[in-house]
């Protein structure tokens, strides 16, 4: 025979005992905030048990519930009165009004304009000297070996390959 752990036998014990201690010190909820989600109603004390979810719809479909509030709808942006406008607006055209402010927005600033920069030049010249420059020390040692009958066949193609490559970057500093 197994023995029984004191724990196995006072765990449901505790739990049912807290759970009654929070239900005798829960007060009723009220809804301060008509349209937001709520939790479910508090569990009346006298019944002793759970209520079932049958009852619980029940009640809130009893509840009277608040007719929605219509939003009132956006007021249309006001007019400026002739002399808190800017001197600079015509006045047929309507300005936007600032809110929070009870001063008329400041006089904008005149920047001097930027000068023209000329466009950058290309890059490209540049780049392909950095890819040749990089490329023919290789280029040149499979050449020296190819001549030397050093290469495989397929060391021959990457030569090839290479060579085209650095055709496609043009002519390096020597000519070729």
């Amino acid at each position: 025979m197994t023995p029984i752990r004191p724990t196995a036998v006072f765990l449901p014990v505790a739990v049912a005992l807290a759970a009654l201690a929070l239900g005798a010190c829960a007060t009723e909820v009220h809804d301060e905030m008509p349209g937001r989600a709520q939790a479910a109603p508090p569990v009346p004390a006298q019944s002793g048990g759970l209520k079932t979810l049958r009852q619980i719809q029940a009640e809130e479909n009893a509840r009277p519930t608040p007719a929605p509030r219509p939003e009132p709808a956006p007021a249309p942006p006001q007019k400026l009165s002739d002399a808190s406008q800017a001197p600079g607006q015509p006045s047929n055209q309507p300005s936007v009004r600032r809110r929070g402010s009870s001063s008329p927005p400041p006089p904008p600033i005149d920047q001097p304009a930027t000068p023209a920069l000329p466009a950058p030049g290309s890059t490209q010249g540049l780049t392909d000297r950095a890819k040749r420059d990089l490329m023919s020390p290789e280029v040149d040692r499979l050449r020296t070996d190819d001549a030397m009958g050093r290469l495989d066949p397929l060391q021959q193609r990457d030569l090839l390959r290479k060579q085209q490559d650095l055709r496609q970057y043009g002519p390096g500093p020597l000519g070729y």
